[in-house]
C-alpha cells in the first residue's frame, strides 16, 4: 500500500484530489480507471489547539502532540 498526503482542491462546483504524476506513474493509473481508496482527515492543529486554550498547558498541548513519535 502507498501512503500519501494529498489536498483537497475546488475543480469547478466539485471537489477534487489531483494525483501527483510521480505516483500516477508509479501505480501505472490512467484516465477512467477505478481506484480503492482509504481516506482519514488530517486533524487541523491551529483549530485543535484553539478548542483545547485555557483547558491544557501549552507543554501538556507539546506532549500530547508528540504523543507516540521517537524524539531524539
Amino acid at each position: 500500500m502507498i501512503m500519501t498526503k494529498l489536498t483537497v482542491r475546488r475543480t469547478g462546483n466539485s471537489l477534487a484530489v489531483p494525483l501527483p504524476r510521480a505516483l500516477v506513474r508509479s501505480l501505472g493509473v490512467a484516465e477512467g480507471d477505478v481506484l480503492n481508496v482509504e481516506l482519514e482527515r488530517v486533524p487541523d492543529l491551529l483549530r485543535l489547539a484553539g478548542t483545547l486554550k485555557g483547558r491544557i498547558t501549552a507543554d501538556e498541548f507539546t506532549r500530547l502532540s508528540n504523543e507516540g513519535e521517537d524524539i531524539d
